[in-house]
């Protein structure tokens, strides 16, 4: 694998050169079948299988929370039956997961798994069998579900449906077999089993005689087994295009043999022939293996009366001898936007085209290195002018790419980078020295290849393949995934050599001559990934964690999410609020995430009372539609009475806290800023302190004014009401005592924030955009934040007394006495659901938000009918999915695992 140089001229201790060699035996296991299915899900979980174990395996990036899949009861029952998963197939809304276990000598079994409220819970939901020897080669998945783009000049628009459409909402499953089979599978709604249609792919149609799983087309002397195949689905096209490789074996089933059976008995003849000739032995040998050619087969869906559902036609094959197939992918390219004259299409826009790319490797003697090229066929749509009867899809174009210095090792298509996207392998590279320990080196490059020519696409840069290495010995990715926003690529190593999962980084645009990681091009090209993340429903983790890197300057995150705000607001028609908490919670995330991974300083500090702050705005948000649910008239439903104290104390809390805040900065007004070095000097002196976003912004503020509106309209609707039980009177009194005996005048509160909102109203709306990417008032902003603290301070909506000074200081105060400093609160605010902010019960299980890390337990189903309340159960559904933050929901089954 290795040889080491030592310098001639090296004087004294040898300074020890070592070097790696990439040879057949390293990239040989990608054609033996030995790839472990890889999928990475919208929800950002990364799906893989068990190396030995029928087992599916989950992990989500970038947390490392793990759980594995529920099995069928079959492969349960017997686990040393069947093989790990060689398919995995993740549906393009989410829903569904599609998984194959291959049988060891016995039928194969296909899994369809369904997810849950929480992103680990999946169940089981149909399971059916293959017969041997039929087994799943490849999935594809078709629906309505349509994908966000965003343009370079922040216009967003999304993609036609890919493949057929279908006259139900569910999606329907591909399958190609073994057998060169199709199987189109699908759940319509109310129908309790799956139903399943088979058409042959080696042969037209035949509506009389539909075929069956225990035919096998295509025998000549032997079984001729599919052993790769790709389906390619075009946009707006009901036509499919299914490209296979095959490879003929002896039959395991024919009672015939070319060779004669061996007769035990003996002869007295001697001049009988006891043995077969040579060359009969070496023409039965030649006639065994892989296929010089790749059959196509054009499918096409009806949903007509007195139409077979499923109309095929083979096509004709695609000759390539003396070559091993190693990867086979389709690529659609995507539509240009309708423009303002759709009559005339825009360069380059061919909505009915499909490019097929194939790898193709040749180990020769098995003395050197591969040789390798990649292949596109460029397929168009049969003209409207076509005589009926003819094939839809013709071969218009071959191009061909030979690798002559590096061996390509996957290719995988990217609608993002409008084409492939190619790992290509080095033949040989320097091993890291052992006194550094590092076990990672760049073993090859990630490269973006156009169609149809195969070149290199100028626009975007070349990144290194970054692989694990022991003992000299390096891994080579053989399954790759694309992350849900297409920023990251997560790779798998083959299990022969010792498996290890990596995710690499993707090339990114080029800008005037400057790679986009080092210039201002970054933030633009990741926004606008933000934004379709956003506008997809996606989980943008994958960009979140290209923000969150602390070697990536704190600017460029702040201006990426400033950019993602503008493109929103500018595209969405006057309705920019509704986006504005998805932003929010991105930042939470962003934010919270740099603070995880920085170490003690200013700009960890900083990114946490940031994330703190956007996660209080959507609380608040939350916190009001709570109230406008359970509100009638001027009144609110008593059933929630319980409900709606604690979320009333809540605010308080958080209102007072901000007062606290005003105080603090309005006793010194020529405090400096939080730069300073004295060490007396409390952080709250400033003004850019990020909690004064709520006197800054007017979606903050509107949000701080209509929750305390409504608490004082509780207040009042429960305080004219007589208690007729014990009950009543309990609740009655601790409301009285949250917002009577607060530092804050509900009364004169109100008009004093209206007045506040005005004048922020009329503030600079790029300064404002910024204040939000920021989660913190801009620098320009601080005059509007010290004249809105001279308000607060000026008016009487405060009591400074009990604003700092609680009646529960003063009586427990006594029992913590201590001549020692207090030790901190490090369970500050973990005993509080995240969602209704009520007191979490510590060992009832419940919910974890992946984003936040905050916690609910009455998100989960089992506790939907614990409530009296019908509207606040209507407004606790809205939250079965995801958090306040917009992160989504794992399960624990106690809140004490939580630390």
């Amino acid at each position: 694998m290795h040889e080491r140089n030592f310098p001639l001229a090296a004087k004294g201790k040898a300074k020890e050169t070592v070097r790696w060699h990439l040879g057949w035996w390293d990239v040989i296991h990608a054609l033996e079948g030995t790839r472990r299915p890889i999928q990475w899900s919208k929800s950002s979980v990364i799906f893989t299988t068990h190396e030995y174990q029928p087992l599916v395996l989950a992990r989500h990036f970038p947390t490392s929370r793990q759980f594995v899949l529920p099995s069928p009861p079959s492969v349960i029952s017997s686990p040393l039956s069947y093989d790990p998963p060689s398919i995995l197939s993740i549906s393009p809304t989410n829903e569904w997961l599609f998984g194959f276990f291959p049988g060891k000598g016995t039928a194969g079994i296909g899994c369809l798994w369904r997810k849950g409220n929480q992103l680990d819970n999946w169940a089981v939901r149909e399971y059916w069998s293959f017969p041997a020897g039929a087994g799943v080669v490849t999935a594809a998945w078709t629906s309505a579900h349509r994908e966000w783009i965003v343009s370079e000049a922040g216009t967003s628009s999304r993609l036609p449906p890919l493949g057929p459409l279908t006259p139900v909402a569910s999606p329907l499953l591909l399958l190609v077999t073994q057998s060169h089979q199709i199987h189109i599978c699908y759940l319509p709604p109310f129908v309790p089993s799956l139903k399943i249609t088979r058409a042959t792919l080696l042969q037209p149609t035949d509506p009389l005689h539909p075929p069956t799983d225990s035919e096998q087309p295509g025998k000549i002397g032997g079984d001729r087994i599919c052993t790769n195949a790709a389906i390619g689905l075009c946009y707006r096209d009901p036509t499919i295009l299914v490209a296979m490789r095959s490879r003929l074996m002896p039959s395991q089933s024919s009672s015939q043999s070319p060779q004669a059976p061996m007769d035990l008995g003996i002869s007295l003849d001697m001049s009988q022939p006891t043995l077969p000739s040579d060359t009969s032995l070496l023409a039965e040998w030649e006639l065994w293996g892989e296929e010089p050619t790749i059959s196509l087969c054009e499918v096409r869906l009806e949903h007509r009366p007195a139409v077979p559902p499923v109309m095929t036609r083979p096509l004709g094959p695609l000759c390539r001898p003396s070559a091993q197939l190693v990867d086979l992918v389709f690529f659609c390219p995507p539509p240009a936007p309708v423009t303002a004259s759709p009559t005339k299409p825009g360069p380059g826009q061919e909505a009915h085209t499909l490019y097929l790319a194939a790898t193709f490797l040749d180990s020769g003697d098995y003395t050197s290195l591969p040789k390798s090229e990649i292949v596109s066929y460029k397929f168009t749509a049969r003209d409207a002018s076509s005589p009926l009867g003819t094939s839809y899809w013709v071969l218009k174009d071959e191009t061909k790419r030979s690798c002559e210095t590096k061996v390509p090792c996957f290719l995988i298509s990217s609608v993002g980078r409008g084409g492939l996207l190619a790992g290509f392998l080095d033949a040989r590279g320097l091993l890291p020295r052992w006194k550094q320990g590092s076990k990672e080196i760049t073993s090859g490059a990630i490269e973006v290849l156009k169609f149809p020519d195969l070149t290199v696409n100028e626009e975007w840069d070349s990144v290194p393949i970054r692989s694990h290495v022991d003992h000299g010995n390096i891994d080579v990715p053989v399954s790759v995934a694309l992350s849900p926003n297409e920023s990251l690529l997560c790779s798998l190593s083959s299990h022969l050599l010792g498996s290890h999962a990596s995710v690499q980084v993707l090339p990114r645009r080029v800008s005037g001559g400057l790679v986009s990681v080092t210039a201002s091009h970054l933030p633009g090209d990741l926004s606008r990934q933000l934004v379709a993340a956003i506008r997809a429903r996606y989980c943008p983790s994958d960009v979140v964690h290209a923000l969150s890197m602390p070697t990536l300057p704190l600017e460029i995150a702040v201006n990426t999410l400033c950019n993602a705000l503008a493109i929103m607001e500018a595209d969405s028609y006057g309705l920019s609020e509704i986006w504005t908490s998805e932003l929010l919670g991105v930042a939470t995330e962003v934010y919270r995430s740099r603070a995880q991974q920085l170490d003690r300083g200013p700009e960890k500090d900083l990114c946490g009372s940031r994330w703190e702050t956007a996660h209080d705005v959507v609380s608040l948000a939350a916190c009001c539609g709570a109230f406008d649910a359970c509100q009638e008239g001027d009144a609110y439903d008593l059933d929630a009475v319980w409900q709606l104290i604690g979320m009333s104390g809540w605010v308080i809390e958080l209102v007072e806290r901000l007062f606290r805040e005003c105080v603090l900065v309005g006793d010194n007004p020529a405090a400096p800023p939080s730069t300073s070095k004295d060490p007396d000097l409390p952080q709250a002196l400033s003004l850019d302190n990020p909690i004064f976003l709520h006197l800054v912004h007017p979606y903050a503020l509107s949000r701080v004014q209509t929750a305390l509106a409504h608490v004082r309209r509780f207040r009042d609707h429960v305080g004219k009401l007589a208690a007729k039980g014990e009950n009543s009177h309990i609740a009655k009194d601790v409301l009285m005592d949250i917002t009577d005996c607060s530092g804050v005048d509900l009364q004169p509160l109100g008009s004093l924030l209206s007045e506040i909102l005005q004048d922020c109203k009329a503030l600079d709306p790029q300064e404002l955009r910024r204040s939000l990417a920021l989660c913190s008032p801009a620098p320009p902003l601080k005059s509007h934040v010290r004249k809105a603290i001279d308000k607060i301070l000026g008016s009487k909506a405060i009591d400074r007394a009990r604003l700092f000074i609680k009646p529960s200081d003063l009586i427990d105060g006594v029992a913590r006495v201590s001549v020692t400093e207090p030790a901190p609160r490090t369970n500050k605010g973990k005993d509080v659901d995240v969602v209704n902010k009520g007191l979490l019960v510590p060992r009832q299980p419940g919910n974890v938000c992946l984003r936040c890390g905050g916690r609910s337990e009455f998100a989960i189903e089992s506790a939907a009918g614990a409530q009296n309340s019908l509207r606040w159960q209507t407004w606790q559904r809205t939250w079965r999915l995801k958090c306040v933050c917009g992160g989504q929901w794992a399960h624990v089954p106690s809140m004490m695992s939580i630390e």
